[in-house]
């Protein structure tokens, strides 16, 4: 099968130069079947995402192509039967028409494409136009995922990045020599500002660094983010006075775009230390148009992104999606969760894990964030899978669900970590520690 127009094999139009400057372009990475040869899909996809389209065009000079055109790095062929078109296409339908099912034959490859950013500029709705565009649109294309983005020293220079990052985070709550342990709010929704003000409290008191509001909790009627901000900067006063400890508070501030500096300037404003952004559904430059006018850090929460990710044959990975977050800012950055209730496996994790600290030039590192199903019996689990402390370990009913309550909830977590990073376990440690025994019997086994 070939796209409708002329046949042709990769030109020399989309083939990558033996010599190129790697600072010209942006790599990008794809899993991909099609029923059609790999090498025509290949150059078929270069035209589509830059200079052309399926037949080429009067304007489309060989000079074009060669500064414009995307550059065709490698092409990987997987070496599997498929059967089966893992995405619907009309297109495909057609051309097996007639034949019997598990007749049809589907091509696989990884394919690793150069994209000139001269086209698209350091703009990521632009960026994704091209390397997550039209193409997902393609009938030849059953299925299509893109799983990674390499970025040149050249292009990053004009992203702001975390204004923080993990030594930024560190400095403002003085944790230096473990993971930073929080908490997310339970009840998600429908309680008051006063009794959110009192769990932040008692989680505080407990010696969490981190609170946030859920990713539902909004700035709504019945809990209005001025009052909230008010009344739980009050409150994590009277813990830090008890316990000497600072607390970090992430008030959620997903709005619309015209809103969202605005309820930032409120947090700010009457002493919060934290904004949140729903990165997906706010939209990736409402979060850098905030990283560039924040003055405290920026939690990163990634629902409604897992509509892109999860699929093995549509959309993108959490590793390219988790360096789009970067870029756009993104202080600390959920990443799933290490042994939790989350569809991913703990290797995916570490992989989004290694997109917040991997070197990316200019860019700081942003904060890993364990979430999902977390408790004080995950953290032995977590140590060995990180491999270092530069991480956040956020539960939500781990420490409010707990049998004694939300300072209880806290303190087995705060000791589970202190056994962890002595190498005691935390069965042991247990023994001279209530909170942790009963947040042992009552949520379940240890996971190391």
């Amino acid at each position: 099968m070939t796209m409708k127009g002329e046949k042709v094999g990769i030109s020399d139009f989309f083939r990558l130069p033996e010599t190129i400057n790697d600072n010209d372009y942006i790599y990008a990475t794809y899993y991909l079947e099609t029923p059609m040869d790999l090498y025509e899909a290949a150059n078929a996809f270069a035209a589509e995402q830059s200079t052309g389209t399926w037949r080429r065009v009067g304007y489309e000079t060989d000079d074009v192509r060669e500064r414009h055109g995307i550059k065709i790095a490698g092409i990987y062929p997987i070496p599997v039967d498929i059967r089966v078109a893992h995405l619907p296409s009309a297109t495909v339908m057609e051309d097996f028409k007639g034949k019997r099912e598990g007749e049809a034959r589907f091509n696989s490859a990884i394919l690793r494409l150069a994209f000139p950013h001269i086209n698209f500029g350091p703009k990521i709705p632009n960026l994704l136009s091209a390397v997550a565009g039209n193409l997902y649109e393609m009938g030849a294309f059953t299925a299509i995922k893109l799983i990674d983005l390499e970025f040149p020293k050249e292009f990053l220079k004009d992203f702001p990045g975390p204004g923080f990052g993990i030594k930024g985070c560190r400095d403002i709550l003085k944790v230096y020599d473990r993971p930073f342990v929080g908490a997310i709010i339970k009840p998600c929704v429908g309680i008051n500002a006063d009794q959110l003000a009192q769990l932040a409290y008692e989680g505080a008191k407990g010696g969490l660094d981190f609170i946030k509001d859920d990713e539902l909790i909004a700035d709504t009627a019945y809990n209005g983010i001025e009052e909230r901000v008010k009344k739980v900067v009050k409150r994590l006063k009277e813990a830090r006075e008890e316990t000497g400890e600072e607390t970090m508070y992430a008030f959620n501030i997903t709005d619309r775009m015209d809103r969202i500096k605005k309820l930032h300037d409120i947090v700010v404003e009457n002493g919060g230390n934290c904004v949140m952004i729903n990165v997906a559904t706010a939209g990736l430059e409402a979060m850098r148009e905030l990283a560039e006018y924040t003055k405290v850090p920026i939690h990163c929460h990634r629902d409604f992104a897992p509509m892109w990710a999860r699929s093995p044959y549509l959309g993108m990975s959490f590793l390219a999606l988790t360096k789009l977050f970067r870029l756009a800012g993104a202080d600390q950055t959920h990443i799933g969760a290490i042994q939790g209730k989350l569809y991913e496996s703990d290797d995916e994790v570490l992989m989004s894990m290694r997109g917040c600290v991997l070197d990316l030039h200019n860019i700081k590192a942003s904060v890993p964030v364990s979430s999902g199903g977390q408790w004080a019996g995950k953290a032995p689990v977590n140590y060995r899978k990180m491999g270092h402390v530069d991480f956040l370990h956020l539960s939500g009913a781990g420490v409010y669900a707990h049998p004694d309550g939300a300072e209880a909830g806290a303190r087995s977590v705060r000791q589970a970590w202190d056994a962890t990073l002595k190498g005691i376990p935390i069965e042991e440690h247990a023994k001279d520690h209530k909170e942790l025994k009963r947040a042992m019997d009552f949520f379940g086994k240890v996971v190391y």
